[in-house]
């Protein structure tokens, strides 16, 4: 990147993945040489083309959140898109999140008085308008250059919590500026290598009101994400000449098998003591363990105090990582009382109002949301804020056919029983719904 762009401007390549300040605060006066000679040129940049023929969709036309990522994928480019969607390897456990969702059955209850309905929540001591919220999510600036803006603005205009990211490509204070007044913000953290730069960044959030935290820690190395991959070096792997390669060039071509969009290398040697006493002597606020897969780690999270938080990072890690919904049913079989001692968080793979619902009904306490919020910036904050509109509505029609008024209410009566949603997750068979990597890499060429 550094050689493409020597002697050129790399303003449009450099802006859509770093904080506008993030160069006066990493180097001093001394580095900077003059101002770039704007009459020279830099790289192209690929920018966002439409298909031929096909017309952008517009706002008024978008009835679910699946809508979204269809207009996100018409209105970005190939290698954003690429970025956003990807999951690991075969995608098996990203395609597996959203269906998991789908084989839970709901078991209604009818001739009940439904005048109003209440969705609002309490999460880590704050209460919502709603029980979801926007995920930490990098990547927003890609759709959008205000991207992390829209997504706070519009959680504050509804009184949902937005989980400001980590990587976010705006500050910390940028976004908690960018709030209401009475606006709540949590903050996600990765425990980089040097971790005196973490606990700056936990207690200069703190001082900016950041009431929560979630410690992000099942990306000690990044998953192999090929259909991102495959964006990123297709066009410039594909030579019509014949490729001669000598034995021991492959090392030596450039192909990197980490994600387009990097982070700094994070500190890897937490155990469960470990990492909550660093915690506890940061910050007293509530805190989530982010990435939590199975029931043991769950019942590790409540002996040492802090939330799990059921994730598979998106399907994105570890292809063929169980979904939050058989980890949250497997919680209900082996320790229930997580439940009652903690607040479970789930993620992944939330594409409905129902499957939050669902999501309720066995015990967790809220549920976060990414890809779909990151495609709703494609309309920037109005695309936002009608994802959220959509999701609350969807929510108070699921639970009016369910005959219930309040979330209080919900329990697992409400969904097919947890010995049997566990024998369903464990004989369903869904490999014909993934691609395997082959017709991957065929769908990618005929894709690109």
């Amino acid at each position: 990147m550094l050689l493409a762009y020597a002697g050129h401007d790399a303003t449009e390549a450099f802006e859509p993945f770093h904080q506008h300040d993030v160069i006066q605060k990493h180097l001093n006066p001394d580095s900077y040489l003059g101002p770039v000679i704007t009459e020279l040129t830099g790289p192209e940049v690929a920018k966002p083309q439409l298909a031929p023929g096909k017309k952008t969709p517009k706002l008024s036309s978008i009835i679910s959140l699946s809508d979204f990522e269809y207009a996100a994928s018409e209105k970005l480019s190939i290698s954003s898109f690429a970025f956003l969607k990807s999951g690991a390897e075969d995608e098996y456990a990203s395609g597996w999140n959203r269906d998991s969702w789908k084989v839970i059955r709901f078991r209604p209850r009818v001739l009940r008085p439904i005048e109003s309905i209440d969705i609002s929540c309490s999460i880590l001591g704050t209460k919502f308008s709603a029980p979801f919220f926007i995920c930490p999510a990098g990547g927003a600036k890609l759709i959008n250059p205000k991207g992390d803006l829209c997504l706070t603005k519009a959680a504050g205009y509804h009184r949902i919590l937005h989980w400001a990211c980590n990587n976010a490509a705006v500050s910390q204070k940028d976004m908690a500026n960018a709030g209401r007044p009475d606006q709540t913000l949590y903050w996600q953290i990765y425990a980089m290598t040097d971790l005196a730069i973490t606990e700056q960044q936990v207690i200069k959030a703190v001082e900016l009101g950041y009431k929560g935290f979630a410690l992000t820690v099942d990306a000690i190395r990044s998953g192999k994400r090929e259909r991102d991959l495959r964006a990123s070096s297709f066009n410039a792997n594909l030579d019509d000449a014949e490729e001669e390669v000598e034995v021991g060039d492959e090392e030596d071509e450039g192909f990197s098998e980490e994600p387009t969009v990097k982070r700094p290398p994070v500190w890897s040697s937490f155990n469960w003591v470990s990492a909550t006493k660093w915690l506890r002597g940061i910050t007293a606020l509530p805190i989530a363990i982010k990435g939590i897969q199975c029931w043991e780690d769950a019942e590790l999270c409540m002996q040492h105090g802090v939330n799990p938080w059921l994730s598979n990072h998106g399907g994105r890690q570890l292809d063929g990582a169980p979904s939050a919904a058989e980890t949250l049913v497997s919680i209900r079989k082996h320790c229930p009382e997580v439940f009652e001692k903690c607040e479970v968080i789930v993620d992944g793979g939330i594409t409905r109002g129902s499957d939050i619902v669902k999501a309720l009904a066995l015990g967790a306490k809220a549920v976060g949301i990414g890809r779909p919020f990151l495609y709703s910036l494609a309309f920037g904050e109005a695309g936002t804020s009608k994802a959220i509109r959509i999701l609350k509505h969807e929510i108070e029609t699921t639970m009016a056919l369910l005959g219930v008024t309040s979330l209080d209410q919900l329990n697992p009566s409400y969904v097919i029983d947890a010995a049997r949603s566990n024998y369903v997750f464990a004989n369903s068979s869904h490999i014909d719904q993934v691609e395997t990597s082959s017709l991957a890499y065929a769908y990618a060429r005929s894709n690109l």
